[in-house]
């Protein structure tokens, strides 16, 4: 009887984007949340046959409307009784969203043609006929604020493990100090917002400190006394979340918000680092991707640079240095005066870029990975390319670049290698790399062959399920696909 009074809330749950029109109002899109565990326990909802539960949102100030309806109803028999949705969703969505529907259908009528989101214009990109607008706006603003509240929902059904911003862990308001700068992209053919968040934390900043934030003699970092303006202190901006709702993914709307964000952070003197807050496995294509074309566009330095061939390894007893030189392990001189790479010239480009290190150094290794002759360069399907013959020189050439990465993933994993015996540490080592080259690869053919979009919404979050794992358990020993964390 249970299964026959149960229904599917992810099926059951409609989300719909509306405009006027002159007949009432016209719909845009449909679409079904992708999660909501956070909701419904179970993802389910007992009580009903044939239930419909419709949030619709009017497509320019995100105003919402829910209306639940049914084609029979469980009688409460003891314990057992129906969900009450209408009584469950008040603790998700703002008071508006639960006016009758003709007041809903009235202030849809009446929003102004020329609405805008709140905030500042920061950008406007015309791809495929359509123009796309980048809003930015800080949640003291209470038009900021609000559209928020509205939409937050969404970050429940479409972001895995998302919580909301500005609140507290008991849902409470943060202090306004805390709150995040928030952009919105839309698009002017029906203003349709997208949101996305950053959070900029003070911490001890990498390179040269600000003239607000100053080390005294000791190493230690204390904040100015007085007054003084709390984002002009140096940070890194952390990308917390980011949703493109399911009708406008595809286009490309990810990436150009995502560059849109980093193009504003490279900018500010006070932001030192970009990171972005437990990115899933989508987001980090994006965040590839993007980053790459970056890099190789406006930095001829990284665009050119290559394995250094001239570096020597010894046959037995090798010993790889910081500096990527390489010696043999009973003696201190190196076999080449430079590195396979230059670590201090990379690190200064590092620091101009802002990019974080694991981030900035996958770049690094995935740059020079394409830079291997084909002969022994890794690819996604290896069993469809012909190769040429590998020479001594390419062989080299791969060998040296296996040892830089194999260094770094060495040194990321070495307290959980540690546990392990020599011989089966360096088959967990091996085969980690061995994942490493695959994804790097996969990385690389969709780079030289992109697509529109990728399927990113957020959190960093995304259209495939899950966020990456926490700092250590991925890109480490066991991983089928080895990913990396930022921090």
């Amino acid at each position: 009887m249970e299964e026959e009074w149960t229904s599917d809330a992810n099926e059951a749950f409609t989300i719909s984007l509306v405009t006027p029109s002159d007949s009432g109002l016209k719909k845009i899109d449909s679409f079904n949340p992708k999660f909501t565990y956070a909701v419904f326990e179970n993802e389910q909802i007992f009580g009903y046959k044939g239930l419909k539960v419709n949030l619709t949102y009017n497509a320019t100030d995100m105003r919402p409307n829910l209306s639940v309806s049914w084609l029979k109803k469980f009688k409460t028999v003891g314990d057992a009784e129906a969900v009450d949705v209408l009584e469950l969703m008040k603790e998700f969505l703002p008071g508006v969203a639960f006016q009758k529907k003709n007041d809903f259908e009235l202030a849809v009528q009446q929003t102004p043609t020329d609405w805008t989101p709140p905030g500042e214009l920061v950008n406007t990109i015309e791809r495929d006929g359509e123009t796309y607008e980048v809003w930015k706006g800080s949640l003291a603003d209470p038009a900021v604020k609000q559209l928020v509240k509205r939409l937050q929902l969404l970050v429940l059904f479409y972001i895995e493990g998302g919580s909301y911003i500005g609140e507290d862990a008991d849902g409470k308001d943060e202090p306004d100090y805390s709150w995040p700068a928030g952009l919105s992209s839309s698009s002017t053919r029906s203003l349709r917002p997208r949101t996305s968040n950053t959070f900029s934390r003070v911490t001890r900043p990498p390179g040269k400190a600000s003239s607000l934030l100053e080390p005294k003699k000791n190493d230690s970092w204390e904040l100015p006394s007085g007054d003084f303006p709390y984002t002009e202190l140096p940070h890194r901006a952390r990308i917390s979340q980011f949703l493109i709702l399911p009708p406008f993914q595809g286009k490309g709307a990810g990436a150009m918000l995502y560059n849109t964000i980093f193009d504003l952070q490279s900018k500010d003197e006070s932001t030192k680092e970009i990171t972005v807050e437990d990115p899933n496995e989508a987001f980090d294509l994006l965040r590839d991707l993007c980053d790459m074309k970056y890099l190789r566009k406006n930095f001829p330095e990284f665009a050119n640079l290559a394995v250094n061939p001239d570096v020597a390894v010894a046959d037995k007893g090798a010993v790889l240095h910081h500096s990527t030189q390489i010696s043999k392990k009973d003696s201190s001189a190196s076999t080449s005066a430079k590195g396979i790479v230059d670590v201090d010239a990379l690190e200064q480009l590092r620091l101009k870029v802002k990019i974080a290190p694991r981030q900035f150094w996958r770049l690094v290794e995935m740059h020079l990975m394409s830079k291997l002759p084909l002969s022994v360069q890794p690819l996604p399907d290896d069993e469809e390319v012909e190769r040429p013959v590998a020479s001594k020189a390419d062989k080299h050439a791969y060998m040296l670049w296996r040892i830089l990465l194999k260094q770094r993933l060495y040194r990321r994993n070495a307290s959980i290698l540690g546990e392990f015996e020599v011989t089966e540490r360096i088959i967990k080592l091996n085969d980690t790399l061995d994942n490493v080259e695959w994804e790097y690869a996969r990385i690389l053919e969709r780079l030289e062959a992109p697509k529109p979009g990728v399927g990113t919404q957020a959190n960093g979050a995304s259209t495939s399920h899950g966020k990456r794992k926490s700092d250590g358990e991925e890109e480490g020993p066991s991983s089928k696909k080895a990913r990396v964390d930022d921090e």
